[in-house]
């Protein structure tokens, strides 16, 4: 959905698969740049209250995280159309 859509030629789009679940927590399971992203997961209330949840989407603006989602059903019903908000795209 995302990769075959006009949203996707103006995002940063980055994936994390590490090993195991317990590496998602771990900063050299995350690309270099995407470092900042994942700390400040981690310190906002859904990263404290889910650190753990997979999937996770993230969408950050600036270095901050402007919105994020869990699970294939947030995915759909929650992140992408703020995808397309932010993008000022359409499906």
């Amino acid at each position: 959905m995302l990769l075959a859509s006009d949203a996707y030629k103006k995002l940063d789009y980055r994936v994390v698969h590490p090993a195991d679940l317990s590496l998602i927590l771990k900063e050299e399971s995350w690309p270099a740049d995407a470092r900042r992203v994942r700390t400040a997961f981690l310190t906002s209330d859904e990263g404290m209250k889910n650190p753990n949840a997979t999937p996770r989407f993230i969408l950050a603006q600036d270095g901050k995280i402007i919105f994020t989602a869990t699970g294939n059903a947030g995915w759909k019903e929650k992140m992408w159309p703020k995808v397309l908000e932010v993008t000022g795209t359409s499906a």
